[in-house]
């Protein structure tokens, strides 16, 4: 009973579950009793499921709806001849004043964005002794309780503001509520026959819970105030169970889920134990890798301050280098200055060996002319 396009908003009998089945069919079997023989108008009928329902007891029966599409495979699909399907505006119905006798409107208030309008034209086409049913979520149990946001709602109502809404146009309003609980079924073992029923409601006695507030509002209106009786109560009955064969289905597909999940567990489970293995090998390796990098790094250090010895080493022979280099400079200036000096003293040694010579050359002059004088006197040489 599920559909991937189904989205709740419209009730498709064989979609959705049982609990919405429930809550829907409900509705419409408990509003059958003001439809009998009567003219009926079902807003927002959809594909016409509980307006089949009401044709069984009704004269005739109007089925409207906003969409074109889903009124005309509601026509292709009822069976009913006394239903005549629509499409119309709930807020703008295309029919007389006064011209039913019961008109419903299940679960469609919230989705109008005129509530007031809607309200209006239904006590409008209603007769003035008839009766409007309309039912619509309970906003403190539907969506501030369980903090829920239906994306498909225009607006939802709080108890009192939906009985304000209802005053503006009816003089008598009933309001209902209904939920779907839990209970027991107990029927006659005989031929089944038309009797008295009873519906037994109680909290179980070692249980301290109030009863849960309700979950949608059904409210029976009309026009003027006269006398109708209401129901203390409706119960209705899946004597299938289909309820909890659904709820058991999801027990056993819970179980089943539980199981799987369990099993994913186990095997995250080992898993995580070999990861915790693998990781107290990474961990020991990056402890054998981190003392590898320690030692590195003190390596590292110690070849620093070598190179910074080293350094200072190499200032130290730069300076000294560079002393001698100006050493260098300033003795090679001195040799220069020597070697200036040397071929001075050699030029000086050259004038004076030209002197000497020449000195020579008139000593010996000098001592030819000696001699010879001497020789001339001796008279050896002729005067």
């Amino acid at each position: 009973m599920s559909d991937p396009a189904f989205t709740g908003e419209r009730f498709v009998p064989g979609h959705g579950g049982f609990q919405i089945a429930y809550e829907h069919l409900h509705r419409y079997l408990f509003a059958s009793r003001w439809a009998k023989d009567g003219a009926v108008l079902d807003v927002a009928t959809g594909l016409g499921y509980g307006a089949a329902l009401l044709a069984k007891v009704a004269q005739m029966v109007f089925a409207v709806d906003l969409d074109g599409p889903t009124i005309a495979q509601a026509r292709s699909i009822s069976p009913a001849s006394n239903v005549r399907f629509l499409q119309a505006d709930a807020t703008h119905l295309p029919f007389r004043a006064g011209n039913f006798s019961l008109v419903i409107a299940m679960e469609v208030l919230e989705h109008v964005a005129d509530p007031d309008g809607m309200v209006r034209e239904m006590a409008r086409v209603v007769q003035p002794k008839g009766f409007v049913l309309i039912s619509t979520p309970n906003r403190a149990t539907y969506s501030d309780a369980r903090q829920y946001a239906n994306p498909y709602h225009v607006q939802e109502f709080y108890h009192d503001e939906f009985l304000g809404l209802l005053a503006k146009y009816f003089a008598r309003i009933e309001l209902l509520e209904q939920q779907v609980r839990a209970g027991s079924y107990i029927e006659y073992s005989a031929p089944r026959v038309e009797g008295e029923c009873e519906i037994v409601t109680s909290p179980l006695p070692d249980l301290q819970r109030l009863p849960k507030p309700p979950l949608y509002f059904l409210a029976l209106c009309s026009v003027e105030a006269g006398d109708f009786t209401i129901p203390s109560a409706s119960a209705y009955i899946d004597l299938s169970d289909g309820y909890l064969d659904e709820w058991s289905q999801r027990l056993a597909l819970a179980n089943s889920e539980i199981a799987r999940v369990n099993g994913v567990i186990d095997e995250l489970g080992r898993w995580a134990k070999a990861q915790d293995q693998t990781l107290t090998q990474r961990d020991a390796t990056i402890r054998h890798l981190q003392d590898e990098i320690d030692r590195r790094q003190q390596r590292i250090c110690r070849m620093q301050e070598e190179i910074a010895t080293r350094d200072e080493a190499l200032l130290n022979l730069r300076g000294e280098f560079d002393d001698r280099s100006r050493w260098a400079l300033s003795l090679e200036h001195d040799v220069a200055e020597r070697d200036k000096r040397l071929r001075e003293a050699i030029d000086l040694l050259d004038r004076t060996d030209a002197e000497l010579k020449q000195v020579e050359a008139h000593l010996a002059r000098i001592r030819r002319a000696f001699f010879y004088r001497v020789l001339c006197r001796l008279g050896v040489l002729p005067k």
